[in-house]
């Protein structure tokens, strides 16, 4: 489907950005192009050290010019503090227990209880009025203002994301080698996964494909859960309470067709033990041939990864397969992912000073440099308006991580390095998936019982889960854990979180 990447790579430009940035002239990437003599607090006070903690997901920050631009633009010393994503979390417990904390501190887990702990014990700054105070963070949509909330307050920036970015993935070459069509309902897709198995669909020789792709926990599945109306993270049954989608009757029925369909070879025999990571490079090697729980953004790597493989591979993305109820779609996120908190202890000055670099970073100007770089040094502007990236210096500058908070923007899942053809099947997806997507009830709401609770009821969960899958238990025994489930404190969350409920109803 497509080429290896060639150093240069012509991309399209995103839809036209009509606000100005907070801080001077709106700027797009240029050589030329100078931070405005009045741009934030640039010459206002001396230069003080600005550091920011996040995790990393691609090459990290060097100190290029766009680095450099911003400690000019803010008379900033900046540091930014980039944590590969699969040790982030660890490193941010670290990091909070030795009580030294960097400026600004992007926070991922959602709903967390321990962020509560750490705001109730006064940790973190709250930043109503200094957000209200930021034209462009202002931009992001009430609904995600309101899910990162903590007792009416906000205490945390929302790096804002597409409420739907969901992706199902299939490789479209195999469908064709073997005669298929796309996969609309979910007994489509236990078919074809099947196929992909046993009917060599890469034409080989060899018995070394298989289905789906997934993971421990059972992860990567969500579709299938919501075609099976399971409920995303909670559920409004029929007599108006809500259930933990745990256990749901839809989960059961979901779990059930997994484990027809393990016991039929259509799924990677090796799930319980594989990573995310792990679960990717199937994908990616030519091993899998579908990915039920995928995001857009990660199809330009895919298709990139997969290229080297299998020059002639395919690689689409579909719409959510439906249920047997006619159900589909995704779990609706809350609209961001990560929140930026800066320490309680930070003296005023230094505080609004993060917040003009955040607010900046969340306008349009730092939003070309990020996806384009300095034009002249990462990029070159085109006649018609789009950007030829030069992706190796792109990447060894680790531009994308200079600036690691964003507007909110539908189409922030468009990967601007990637092919045109990639590009645009990315935002084609973006666009049919963005009301598709299954809310949860109570998404914001973190129950009092459930610091101590939920990480067991997880446990118990995830083991459970697998087993079924597997065959190790029979299916009837979905039904006592469940009641397992209750009794060690899940009755308790969920009597909670009913009770805030219908107080939000009120």
């Amino acid at each position: 489907m497509t080429k290896r990447w060639s150093k240069w790579i012509s991309v399209s430009a995103v839809t036209a950005l009509t606000a100005t940035s907070l801080l001077g002239c709106s700027m797009v990437p240029g050589a030329e192009d100078k931070p405005s003599s009045d741009s934030g607090s640039g010459n206002s006070s001396k230069r003080m050290k600005i550091s920011m903690m996040f995790p990393l997901y691609n090459e990290p920050p060097q100190k290029n010019e766009v680095w450099k631009l911003i400690e000019d633009k803010f008379n900033i010393e900046f540091e930014p503090m980039a944590v590969p994503n699969n040790s982030y979390e660890d490193k941010l417990k670290v990091t909070l227990a030795s009580g030294d904390m960097p400026d600004i501190i992007l926070w991922t887990k959602y709903p967390d209880p321990e962020l509560n702990k750490y705001v109730e014990q006064g940790a973190f700054a709250q930043l109503d009025d200094l957000i209200k105070a930021s034209p462009n963070i202002m931009k992001t949509p009430q609904a995600v203002f309101d899910n990162v909330k903590i007792n009416s307050k906000l205490y945390g920036v929302p790096r804002t994301r597409a409420l739907n970015r969901s992706a199902v993935m299939i490789r479209k070459d195999w469908l064709d080698n073997l005669g298929l069509p796309v996969p609309k309902t979910m007994d489509d897709v236990y078919k074809t996964a099947v196929k992909f198995t046993n009917d060599d669909p890469d034409k080989n020789g060899k018995a070394d494909t298989f289905g789906i792709a997934f993971g421990e926990n059972v992860s990567h599945m969500d579709p299938l859960y919501m075609a099976f109306d399971s409920g995303a993270g909670w559920r409004v049954m029929e007599d108006g309470t809500l259930m933990n989608d745990a256990i749901t009757p839809g989960k059961k029925q979901a779990l059930e067709w997994l484990r027809k369909l393990y016991a039929d070879g259509g799924l990677d025999k090796d799930f319980a033990v594989l990573k995310n990571t792990q679960v990717w490079e199937k994908l990616e090697g030519g091993k899998a041939g579908i990915l039920l729980g995928g995001q857009t953004s990660d199809y330009a790597r895919y298709v990139e990864n997969l290229s080297k493989v299998d020059p002639k591979a395919n690689l689409i993305m579909i719409a959510p397969p439906a249920g047997p109820s006619g159900k589909s779609g995704y779990s609706e996120t809350s609209g961001f992912f990560g929140q930026w908190v800066v320490p309680a202890k930070t003296d005023k000055e230094k505080l609004k000073r993060i917040m003009e670099l955040l607010d900046w970073q969340a306008g349009d100007e730092a939003y070309n440099l990020k996806r384009y770089g300095v034009e002249g040094i990462h990029s070159t502007k085109n006649a018609d308006g789009t950007y030829k990236i030069n992706v190796e210096k792109y990447k060894a500058d680790g531009v994308d991580a200079v600036i690691a908070h964003n507007p909110f923007d539908p189409y922030s899942y468009v990967v601007s390095s990637a092919p045109a053809a990639v590009q645009k099947a990315q935002k084609e997806n973006l666009d049919l998936v963005k009301d598709m997507g299954i809310k949860n009830p109570a998404l914001a709401f973190v129950a009092p019982s459930a610091p101590d609770k939920q990480s067991d009821l997880n446990k118990l969960r995830d083991e459970e889960y697998v087993k079924l899958v597997m065959g190790k238990a029979p299916m009837d025994d979905f039904d006592r854990f469940a009641k397992e489930w209750l009794d060690k404190g899940g009755s308790q969350i969920t009597k909670e979180t009913n009770d805030w409920y219908k107080s939000q109803k009120k």
